[in-house]
């Protein structure tokens, strides 16, 4: 994608669909991450910009990294296990690691579809049959979609349970 952020949509629809075990943080920072190799070689002019950490091997590793990263840093601040449950799974080793997992996988899968020189699949293969499977647009509006939904999913009222 050309704009990271757009990548965050599908994560905060998951994170509505599971709160509290699914770490947005985690996966949001591991999108950014993996940007950093494109970004690296866009300003070196180095081609291709996308490499091994487009790949859905080392995109799902690196963003694991990233979601141990986060946990391990987030139980050395401050109240990090307080709030509610959506909340306090954003720094939990699990919902970190397979946030941050998610993310890599994610990532692999949406810039496949666009990117001509991306190989999702390496080692195991140099082909990419995801490219231009639906087109930019479709592809830019479900990211964007997916997005809104998930907010209004996370800001929805909630019902409180009755107490006993």
């Amino acid at each position: 994608m050309p704009f990271t952020p757009f990548h965050f949509g599908p994560g905060l629809l998951l994170k509505s669909l599971a709160p509290s075990r699914f770490s947005f943080v985690a996966y949001a920072a591991s999108q950014v991450v993996i940007d950093v190799e494109s970004g690296y070689f866009l300003a070196t002019r180095q081609w291709p910009v996308h490499r091994t950490l487009h790949t859905f091997l080392v995109g799902s590793l690196v963003g694991a990294a990233t979601g141990l990263v986060i946990a391990t840093v987030g139980r050395r601040l401050p109240r990090w296990d307080t709030g509610p449950p959506g909340r306090r799974a954003e720094l939990q080793m699990t919902s970190a690691v397979s946030g941050g997992t998610i993310g890599g996988i994610v990532h692999s899968l949406l810039d496949g579809v666009m990117h001509p020189d991306i190989r999702p699949f390496l080692p195991f293969t140099e082909s990419n049959p995801l490219l231009g499977q639906v087109s930019l647009s479709t592809l830019y509006w479900g990211c964007v979609l997916t997005g809104v939904a998930g907010l209004a999913l996370l800001w929805r009222p909630r019902r409180r349970q009755p107490t006993a």
